[in-house]
């Protein structure tokens, strides 16, 4: 098993759960354990020289609303750390490959409100396979009853890929003159490692999805600064028709897009992106559509104008350059790039909707400012594209 990579186990759990005294006993490391309370305070990594796993120890939950948020952070935090590397420390890849999931079997109860702080805390991990763990299964009379009560609890959360589970003796039990022998652990890790090829692939590909969410939720913030600057440019006395004025904020938007995606790019890539002789015509539509408006002075439509156009332009390089990270199309190719800019601003909904909303309620917006138009007809845009995505 020493040729394949390190599966990463997240053990989440109610504090003394049992998550240290598990993970003890299949790395053999020293892991400080307590009796009824919480000892881990932070993410800790412990990897077993036995099994090609890797466990990730985390702060138990609590019952107080406020411990139980600081979990699900630290757990959210540790997450976003990960998805800043492609490899650990050992070379391993960082990601999250399965959750166990530590129930007290001496508890005879099965919080289902844990069971979702846990789901929150794996949201990013879509699909993941999870292992409830029943840690000290003492009482072998009571095993079978704890399993049947588990699997209800997690029944009524349907969004957790629960795998199996397991009732675990992590270290040999006294009971008076009794030993409980230590049971369930090498059940624990085959069950695991039997989806190994499953997890792996669901982790890449949950991995790939959150760096591409975090890359659009930067990105949509750059277009969103450079609307606000966008609606300001406009503003002065001079025609966006040909955009000319726009382009420096397009261009420095543009770069902004494409090195957040890590895209290498040439000034060729960025005048297609933003010169076209197509996507100027866009402009050019806009803004002689609007000029016959009545009631509003012609800077503060050249203004809000140009604040859809920029967002617009921002949207369509965001979608272009999560193209071309995914390999879906060659950023050399400067004729497929002018073609997909092109189509991406011709569909815009926004740029569809601003023309006739602003017509028909005209004397409404009169008076107002560029920003504040702005944002009633971007509310309104947006609300008719969730009708129509209905």
């Amino acid at each position: 098993m020493e040729d394949i990579k390190k599966m990463n186990i997240l053990v989440l759990g109610n504090s003394g759960a049992g998550k240290s005294t598990l993970i003890k006993a299949i790395s053999g490391a020293e892991v400080k354990t307590a009796v009824g309370g919480s000892v881990t305070q932070k993410i800790d990594v412990y990897e077993s020289s036995t099994w090609p796993i890797q466990c990730i120890d985390t702060k138990g939950f609590e019952y107080k609303w406020f411990e139980q948020q600081k979990t699900i952070k630290q757990i959210k935090k540790f997450t976003k750390k990960q998805l800043s590397a492609k490899t650990d420390e050992k070379g391993n890849e960082a990601v999250i490959d399965a959750v166990w999931y530590c129930i007290d079997g001496c508890s005879k109860r099965v919080f289902t409100e844990n069971i979702q702080m846990m789901s929150k805390s794996i949201k990013g991990w879509k699909n993941i396979p999870v292992f409830a763990v029943i840690t000290k299964s003492l009482s072998e009379a009571e095993i079978e009853e704890n399993v049947e009560a588990v699997k209800k609890a997690f029944e009524k959360n349907k969004d957790i890929n629960l795998q199996k589970v397991i009732p675990v003796v992590a270290e040999p039990y006294y009971i008076k003159s009794e030993v409980v022998e230590q049971m369930g652990i090498e059940e624990l890790c085959e069950a695991t490692l039997d989806c190994y090829d499953d997890a792996k692939q669901i982790s890449i590909e949950n991995r790939n999805r959150m760096i591409l969410e975090q890359k659009r939720f930067t990105a949509n913030a750059l277009t969103a600064g450079a609307t606000t600057a966008g609606i300001v440019v406009g503003a002065a006395p001079i025609s966006i028709a040909d955009s000319v004025i726009l382009v420096p904020l397009e261009t420095a938007l543009t770069k902004g897009i494409l090195k957040i995606y890590d895209i290498d790019f040439s000034a060729d890539l960025v005048t297609a992106v933003i010169g076209s002789a197509a996507i100027t015509n866009v402009a050019k539509a806009l803004v002689g559509t609007l000029k016959t408006i009545p009631n509003i002075a012609g800077s503060v439509i050249n203004a809000v104008v140009a604040g859809f156009f920029v967002a617009a332009i921002g949207e369509a390089v965001i979608a272009l350059s999560e193209t071309i990270y995914t390999g879906k199309i060659d950023k050399d190719k400067i004729d497929g790039i002018i073609e997909f800019m092109s189509d991406k601003l011709k569909n815009n909904a926004a740029l569809s909707f601003v023309t006739g909303h602003i017509e028909k309620n005209a004397d409404k917006l009169q008076g107002k400012s560029a920003k504040e138009i702005f944002n009633i007809v971007d509310k309104a845009a947006k609300e008719n594209t969730k009708l129509l995505k209905k």
